[in-house]
């Protein structure tokens, strides 16, 4: 086992001349050696705090210079970074600091969320905020000290805590996902064994994924360094900045949630030949709209690969050859997967050919995670007879790939019957006025569930619009049953971190609308 550190430090000794870190933001670069150094030096400043190993710490950054260097030093100490999602409000940054039981935070120079941090930290507890000094927030700047007063690394044990990160779900509230030591390289391999990436200095990396997502720090970030490329930070995901950024740069790789891909290929910038350097380009997260594959594929650099996982997994299954195929995939080499029928008789109820059912991945494998923490009910929930239960809905195909088709606890139960809300989406994306849209179910007297679509955008005529959705529903091939029976339109769709729709807020936000009469919530004809 190595551990994070260990890969930095091995590759700084490979490579100590070769560029490992380009800021955005400053004209700040850092050789392999010299990130080494100052990796190092921030470790010092953090240890004569008293962070030492074992100390949780807690990073609520967006992906800036800082959080970088402020990671990899708590990795050098053998700390356990809690990384938060800096877009949570204040009131949850302290909550989930509480529930994590951690001992310090770095965050940004927010005077409500260092006054809420001061509360839900002990006594005394050091905080450091990137950009300013501001209340008992000192400077992260200012955090640094004599690199020889830190000794020699001391290897942890691989069942040591190495992270904790947060469930990215639709519903409830973030979870801690426990990652020991253990996790770390095996969460890097499949990027080679999966994702197509070469080890070598030829890796010219775009960081626009956030830190605090496994796909941003495993799968681009630390995943770069331990290969000895290069990480160009991406401090604010600005489309035409990026397109620039890949021209430039020379961008080799980019691992991103199709949202990210659909933007940039709408940038007033874009052109084809600006994303010519591309040589790997992975997609994940969620699912990817056909048309959009098809175009990237057709005009990009490279090659582009699909990749399935969570959080408490990295990655389960992938498809090198996703065109025509977007949402299908097949278990990656170190992974055994199955798909069980859902409420069945455990993991040897697996479902036939044809059928769906939820996806179970070995929990053995050196990629998952140890438990949620302080959450022992729900990892026993997850966790079962050696397995791990995605709550992912799947078809096995005949020749025993797997499709994904939606999730277990978005499905929604109307009239007895099972709708997927991404079926039912992929068919309302058709309709000019419905290209932003979530499906979700509400409590419905008569079906049980009612489906409803919410589409971003408040038309002038919000029932003419209804009606314009619901005839394109009925001359498309969606089942009767499936359509929606209502329609909600929202100035938005709220979003996490990684893109994802929060299907929870949604659907509060409809049984409000609906309950108050407001005209934004229309109901169309029957089946």
């Amino acid at each position: 086992m190595h551990t994070g550190y260990e890969l930095l430090w091995m590759a700084a000794e490979r490579t100590p001349m070769h560029p490992a870190l380009i800021d955005d933001r400053t004209d700040r670069r850092l050789t392999y050696a010299e990130l080494i150094a100052e990796v190092d030096a921030v470790a010092a400043g953090f240890a004569a705090r008293g962070i030492g190993r074992g100390v949780r710490v807690a990073i609520a950054l967006p992906g800036v210079w800082e959080h970088c260097i402020a990671i990899l030093a708590l990795m050098r100490l053998n700390a356990v970074p809690a990384v938060l999602n800096f877009r949570l409000k204040p009131d949850e940054i302290a909550g989930l600091c509480r529930t994590s039981e951690v001992d310090a935070a770095i965050i940004q120079p927010d005077p409500a969320l260092t006054q809420v941090i001061e509360k839900a930290l002990p006594d005394g507890a050091p905080i450091w905020a990137v950009g300013a000094e501001i209340g008992s927030a000192r400077s992260f700047a200012a955090c640094r000290a004599d690199a020889a007063s830190l000794g020699t690394y001391e290897k942890p044990a691989e069942t040591d805590i190495a992270f904790l990160f947060y469930t990215s779900g639709t519903t409830g509230l973030p979870k801690a996902v426990v990652l020991n030591q253990r996790t770390t390289e095996h969460r890097l391999v499949f990027l080679s064994s999966q994702g197509g990436l070469r080890q070598g200095t030829h890796n010219r990396a775009l960081g626009c994924m956030p830190l605090s997502h496994v796909i941003g720090f495993f799968g681009v970030f630390l995943v770069t360094l331990a290969f000895n490329g290069t990480y160009f930070v991406v401090s604010e995901f600005s489309p035409p900045v990026i397109v620039d950024l890949i021209h430039d740069e020379k961008i080799t790789f980019a691992f991103c949630v199709p949202t990210m891909f659909q933007a940039l290929t709408g940038a007033g910038n874009y052109t084809p030949e600006k994303m010519a350097s591309l040589e790997v380009v992975l997609y994940g997260g969620i699912t990817i709209d056909p048309d959009l594959l098809a175009h990237i594929d057709a005009e990009w650099g490279g090659k582009v690969r699909h990749i399935y996982g969570t959080t408490e997994t990295m990655c389960s299954l992938s498809n090198p050859d996703p065109v025509g195929q977007h949402a299908t995939l097949r278990p990656a080499y170190f992974c055994r997967a199955r798909i069980i029928r859902v409420g069945g008789d455990g993991p040897d109820d697996i479902v036939a050919s044809g059928e769906e059912g939820e996806l179970i991945v070995d929990s053995t494998a050196g990629t998952v995670f140890v438990e949620y923490l302080g959450r022992p009910d729900a990892t026993s929930e997850k966790l079962r007879d050696g397995w791990y239960f995605t709550g992912d809905v799947f078809r096995r195909e005949d020749n025993g790939d797997m499709t994904i088709v939606g999730r277990v606890d978005d499905m929604i139960r109307s009239g007895g019957e099972s709708i997927h809300p991404e079926e039912v989406e992929m068919i309302l994306e058709g309709h000019p006025a419905a290209r932003s849209v979530s499906v979700v179910g509400v409590p419905d007297p008569t079906w049980g569930q009612m489906v409803v679509a919410v589409i971003a955008g408040i038309p002038q005529d919000p029932a003419a619009t209804a009606a314009s959705i619901d005839l394109n529903c009925r001359n498309s091939p969606l089942a009767g049953f499936k359509r929606p029976k209502a329609y909600f339109f929202a100035r938005d769709l709220p979003r996490n971190s990684t893109n994802k729709v929060l299907r929870r807020e949604l659907r509060e936000l409809v049984v409000e609308a609906q309950t108050t009469g407001d005209v934004s919530f229309q109901r169309v004809s029957g089946v």
